[in-house]
C-alpha cells in the first residue's frame, strides 16, 4: 500500500506540475491590465494625436508577463452604431483591418502592447443615438479578455477636434449618456470629461480628421 500511495502522490504532483506549465505563458484577464477605454483622436500632420495612446498588460496565471502575445481590439460593435475608425492608421505601431474593424498590436519584453487610433464619431449634435458602455472587445492570443468604451474626441469626424466638437460633447452632457464622449470611462459624461476635451482642443495634435472612415 505505501508504494501505491507514492506512486499516487507522484503522479498527483505530476498532475499539478503540468496544470501549472499548460497555464504559463497563456493570458489570464485576472493578472492583465487591459483597462475599461479607449479613446480616438484626429492627427496634425498625418501624426495621430498622442494623447489617445494607450498601453496595456498582458500577463499569465502566474503574473508572468507575456511577450509576443497578440493583442486584438475589435470594434464591430461600436461601428455599426456611432463610432468610425480612419481607413489608414499612420501612427498605430501595430496591425489595422479596416474590413473587419479590428487594432491589433504585439506585446513587447515586458508584455506592454500599445494602441494609438485615430477615428471619431458620427456626432452632429444634440444627443443623437450611439453606442454604450464596452462596446469594443478585446482579446489576447484568442482569449477574451474584456469590454472597453470607445471615446472620440472627433465628436463629428470632421476638421479635428475644435468647436464643433465641443458643442456636440455639451449635447451628450446633458442628454442621454453616450461612450462617445465619456473620456475617461467612468460610465458618466461629466465635467471631468469635457476637461479631456478641452485639452485635446487645444493641445495642437488633433487639427484634423481622416480622410476617409472605414464602413
Amino acid at each position: 500500500m505505501t508504494g501505491l500511495v507514492r506512486k499516487a502522490t507522484l503522479l498527483t504532483a505530476c498532475g499539478c506540475l503540468m496544470a501549472g506549465a499548460a497555464m504559463a505563458g497563456v493570458p489570464d484577464p485576472a493578472n492583465s491590465v487591459i483597462g475599461t477605454g479607449i479613446n480616438l483622436a484626429g492627427n496634425t500632420a498625418g501624426v495621430v494625436d498622442v494623447a489617445v495612446e494607450r498601453t496595456m498588460t498582458i500577463r499569465d496565471a502566474f503574473n508572468n508577463p507575456i511577450s509576443n502575445s497578440t493583442v486584438v481590439i475589435t470594434f464591430t460593435n461600436c461601428t455599426n452604431q456611432d463610432i468610425r475608425l480612419c481607413n489608414i492608421q499612420p501612427s498605430h505601431p501595430g496591425l489595422f483591418n479596416c474590413a473587419q474593424k479590428t487594432v491589433t498590436a504585439v506585446t513587447n519584453a515586458s508584455g506592454v502592447a500599445t494602441f494609438r487610433i485615430a477615428g471619431g464619431a458620427t456626432n452632429g449634435g444634440g444627443n443623437p443615438a450611439g453606442a454604450g458602455v464596452g462596446c469594443a472587445t478585446v482579446q489576447a492570443d484568442g482569449v477574451p479578455m474584456g469590454n472597453l468604451t470607445v471615446g472620440a474626441f472627433d465628436d463629428n469626424n470632421g476638421g479635428g477636434v475644435n468647436p464643433a466638437d465641443l458643442a456636440a460633447f455639451l449635447g451628450d452632457r446633458f442628454g442621454s449618456y453616450r461612450g462617445r464622449s465619456d473620456f475617461n470611462w467612468d460610465g458618466f459624461v461629466n465635467p471631468s470629461d469635457f476637461s479631456l476635451i478641452l485639452s485635446v482642443r487645444f493641445g495642437g495634435g488633433s487639427v484634423s480628421s481622416c480622410a476617409s472612415a472605414c464602413l
